[in-house]
């Protein structure tokens, strides 16, 4: 006599958590703004960074309710697709950190990496930890994490927008000594090495 075979747990779906993610992020800057109107105008409100906090939080319960109604499926994957799902998770979450505390200093997100005003210490001091250390530290688990096809692509990725950076920052500042270009822009040179290396890798990843 043989045993039926136990039913397939159900695997998470994907949908979700990119609309509790995006649903997230889109409501705290509309909460920000909100309560920013509001002090602008005379009236009492709390903090945009408490709204924004706030919704932050209904948004990592949203999460982990959505988790826990699918199951434990992390039961069934091995400590290194935990440590990769982990560390995107902390990235997109430091993201979003970040994107609370510049909509708090008075700077568009959308906007930030080209924006020159002024920030306060505190939050230039957090935002600088967040990238310089925080990144690093979810870097070196992600690493830790990846399989050989992925550091692969990563690697030309990486080699591809470091190009995307040194070919034309030279040339730039060449130019601008003449007379003939504006000063050069580090982040504008900056974001063009990220767009390259996300274009190279997602291709190399997916195709």
């Amino acid at each position: 006599m043989t045993s039926e075979p136990g039913a397939q747990r159900k695997p998470i779906g994907i949908v979700w958590p990119i609309i509790i993610i995006i649903g997230t992020m889109f409501l705290m800057g509309v909460v920000a703004g909100y309560l920013d109107g509001m002090a602008e105008n005379g009236r009492d409100a709390p903090s945009s960074t408490i709204g924004a906090g706030s919704v932050l939080l209904l948004g990592i319960a949203a999460m982990a309710l959505y988790v826990r109604r699918a199951g434990k499926f992390w039961q069934g994957w091995s400590r290194r697709k935990r440590l990769y799902w982990a560390s995107l998770g902390a990235a997109g979450l430091l993201g979003a950190i970040s994107a609370v505390l510049l909509q708090n200093g008075g700077v568009d997100f959308g906007v930030a990496l080209f924006a020159s005003g002024g920030l306060s210490r505190s939050t230039a001091i957090i935002l600088s930890l967040l990238w310089g250390v925080g990144l690093a530290v979810i870097m070196l688990v992600y690493h830790r994490a990846i399989d050989d096809h992925e550091e692969r692509a990563l690697l030309w990725a990486g080699l591809a927008g470091w190009y995307a950076f040194i070919l034309p920052a030279p040339a730039w500042w060449i130019l601008h000594r003449a007379g003939l270009a504006p000063p050069a822009d580090a982040m504008l040179l900056f974001v063009l090495s990220m767009v390259v290396n996300a274009i190279v890798y997602l291709w190399l990843k997916f195709r």
